[in-house]
C-alpha cells in the first residue's frame, strides 16, 4: 500500500497528475487544487486517496470521491466556507460530486472565481495549462 499521507507535497502532486493524465476535467480538478494551494497539503483530503505503481514503476494517485463526499458531509473536513467549496468545486469536475453554484458558491472571493473559471476551462479542452 502506498503511504500517500508520507509524500512531500511535490511527489503527491506528481502522482495525481500521473492518475489524471488525458482526463481533462479530472486533470482541471488537480489543477483547481493546486493553484489555491490548500487541499493537496491536508492530511485529511490524502485520506481518501486511492493510488497505485504504473507501467513505469511511477506512483500514480487519484481521489476516493464518495468517502470524500461522506467525509464533507459528516465535517470532517472543515466547516463550509471557501477552502471547502474549492474542494467541492474541483470534486464535481472529478466525478459526479453535486455542488450548488447558487448557494454555495456566493461570497468567493474574485481570484477563486477566476480559477474556478479557468478549471471549467481546462476541463473541456479550452485552455491551455500553466
Amino acid at each position: 500500500m502506498i503511504d500517500f499521507a508520507g509524500m512531500s507535497s511535490a511527489d503527491f502532486l506528481m502522482a495525481l497528475r500521473r492518475g489524471t493524465a488525458c482526463m481533462w476535467s479530472l486533470e482541471a480538478a488537480v489543477w483547481l487544487l493546486e493553484r489555491t494551494g490548500v487541499w493537496l497539503e491536508d492530511p485529511r483530503l490524502r485520506q481518501h486517496v486511492v493510488g497505485g505503481i504504473g507501467h513505469e514503476d511511477e506512483v500514480w494517485a487519484g481521489f476516493e470521491v464518495p468517502g470524500l463526499q461522506a467525509g464533507i458531509e459528516a465535517g470532517e473536513l472543515g466547516e463550509h466556507g471557501e477552502e471547502l467549496v474549492v474542494l467541492c468545486f474541483a470534486l464535481s469536475l472529478y466525478e459526479n460530486l453535486p455542488i450548488s453554484l447558487r448557494y454555495d458558491c456566493g461570497g468567493l472571493s474574485e481570484e477563486v472565481v477566476q480559477l474556478m473559471g479557468k478549471a471549467l476551462l481546462i476541463a473541456n479542452g479550452y485552455a491551455e495549462r500553466d
